[in-house]
Formats: structure tokens, sequence, C-alpha cells
């Protein structure tokens, strides 16, 4: 994964795509200010403190709102909401354990790998000034 850089909301955003989903897309954010994130692109907040999602009505796209320091749990059942939007967008009826659990694990895999690649370019930025 190539090195994130701060968007102009002072945070860091990625898209995770779901091609085989009707190419369902993810506008992972990771920020310290959820407020000024989700402001900056949805002009809305969310009176969740630690993280939240978001579905655009009428579209195959959900924003995914975390903290740098979200728990795995926080993760995991922001992830589930995500999953199960898209499952509902797609028309999936049947939430077959298996094919539920791999696009979970698939996203969470997704958050954590830009997780580590946001904070390698945080400490690289810290260590040279």
């Amino acid at each position: 994964m190539r090195k994130p850089k701060k968007t102009p909301y002072g945070d860091y955003a990625t898209w995770i795509g779901f091609e085989i989903m009707a190419n369902y897309q993810v506008r992972l954010i990771l920020t310290d200010d959820l407020e000024k994130s989700a402001m900056g692109r949805l002009n809305q907040t969310s009176d969740r403190a630690d993280a939240f999602c978001y579905h655009v009505k009428g579209a195959g796209k959900s924003y995914l709102f975390l903290k740098h320091d979200s728990p795995e749990g926080t993760v995991a059942h922001e992830c589930w909401h995500i999953i199960y939007r898209m499952f509902s967008w797609c028309g999936v009826k049947d939430f077959d354990d298996e094919t539920t659990a791999y696009h979970i694990d698939h996203l969470v895999e997704k958050v954590y790998e830009f997780k580590r690649a946001a904070k390698a370019g945080e400490k690289r930025n810290v260590s040279k000034n």
C-alpha cells in the first residue's frame, strides 16, 4: 500500500471496493476529529463518540469513520454495519454465515492495512521534524 497523505480535513482516507458486490464502495476515514471529518465530507455529524457509518441513499456507497485508536471491537462492529448495508444494496436475502464472515474479514483486514500505513506515515513525519 502506498503511503497515505493527510486530506484537507486533517485525516486519512481511502476507498475500499467490493467489485463482486456491484462495485460497492466504502470510504474509510481515519481521524482524530470525527466531527471535523464528517462535516467536511457530509455536512453533518453523528452523536457517536468513537466511530460511525454513513450510508449514501440510492447509491452503493458508505462512509466508515474511525478514530486512529478505535479498538478492535469497534472496528468489527462498524464493519458489520457496512457489510449488512452492502448485502442489502445488492439484494442478498440469505446472509449465509460463511459469506458474511468472509466479507467482514476482508473489510476488517483492509481497515487494519490502512491503519498500519497511516501510523507508519505519522511516525515518519514526526521523526522528520
